[in-house]
C-alpha cells in the first residue's frame, strides 16, 4: 500500500475520531486497535475470541477501494458484505448499527436454529454425523453436521475438522443454492479443493467420508 494512500485513511480517521470509542470486550470478544498496513489492506482493528477461534477484522481494501469486515470461524474467513462501501463515514455508520450484533451472533454460533433446507436433507439426523469422533488424526471437531454454520453464498459449514496448532483443516460445505457438498482443505493458510468428497446425497457423502476422511487428514498433516 502506498504511503500517500496510508496517510490520507490515517488522517480521515482521526477526523472522524474512528474507533476512539469501541468497548474493550462485546460478549467476551477482545479488542485490539491495530491501525497498520497488511499487504494491500489498511487494518483498524479486530475483535477476538482466541478461545472459540473466532473473530473479526475491520479493514480498508486497496484493490477494490473499499472499507469491509472480514468475519473469521475457526480458520474459516470471508466477508460480509453488508459492510461493503467506498465512504469512510458510511462505514463508521454501519459499525455503529451493527457491529455488536455481529458479535453477538459469533457468540451464538452453536445455538442457532437449523436452516430449513438443510433439516430437508435431514443433516440434523444423519446417524453417520452424529457419531463422528471428536478427534481424528489428531484433528479437533470444531464443527459438526448438527451444529453447522453460514458462511457466504448460500454455503455451509458442516464438518469442519481443525488443528489449529499448525493453521490447518479439512471443511465439508453444504450449499443450498447448488444442492451439494463440497470438500475444501487448508494447509498452513493456503486453501485447496478436495473433489474426493463431491457428492448430491448424504449416502454418497458418506461412502466417501468412509473412503477419504482419514487419508485426507493424514495429507494434511503430512
Amino acid at each position: 500500500m502506498r504511503d500517500e494512500l496510508k496517510n490520507k485513511i490515517a488522517a480521515q480517521a482521526q477526523k472522524l475520531h474512528f474507533a476512539e470509542n469501541l468497548p474493550a470486550e462485546i460478549e467476551g470478544f477482545a479488542l485490539k486497535k491495530i491501525f497498520a498496513i497488511e499487504e494491500d489492506k489498511f487494518i483498524f482493528f479486530t475483535y477476538a475470541d482466541e478461545k472459540i477461534h473466532c473473530g473479526l477484522t475491520t479493514y480498508f481494501h486497496e484493490e477494490t477501494k473499499e472499507f469491509k469486515v472480514r468475519q473469521k470461524i475457526g480458520l474459516t474467513e470471508f466477508c460480509l458484505t453488508n459492510f461493503f462501501t467506498e465512504d469512510f463515514k458510511t462505514f463508521q455508520a454501519l459499525l455503529d448499527a451493527e457491529l455488536d450484533g455481529v458479535i453477538k451472533n459469533l457468540r451464538g454460533l452453536r445455538d442457532k436454529e437449523m436452516n430449513s433446507f438443510l433439516r430437508e436433507k435431514k443433516i440434523d439426523t444423519w446417524t453417520y454425523g452424529q457419531n463422528l469422533p471428536a478427534t481424528l488424526e489428531g484433528f479437533e471437531l470444531f464443527i459438526n453436521p448438527g451444529a453447522p454454520v453460514e458462511v457466504t453464498n448460500g454455503s455451509f459449514i458442516i464438518l469442519n475438522y481443525a488443528d489449529f496448532a499448525i493453521n490447518s483443516d479439512f471443511v465439508l460445505y453444504y450449499n443450498v443454492y447448488t444442492d451439494e457438498f463440497s470438500g475444501e482443505t487448508r494447509i498452513d493458510g493456503a486453501s485447496n479443493v478436495s473433489y474426493a468428497f463431491d457428492s448430491k446425497t448424504l449416502p454418497e457423502l458418506e461412502t466417501k467420508l468412509r473412503q477419504n476422511l482419514t487419508a485426507e487428514l493424514l495429507a494434511i498433516r503430512s
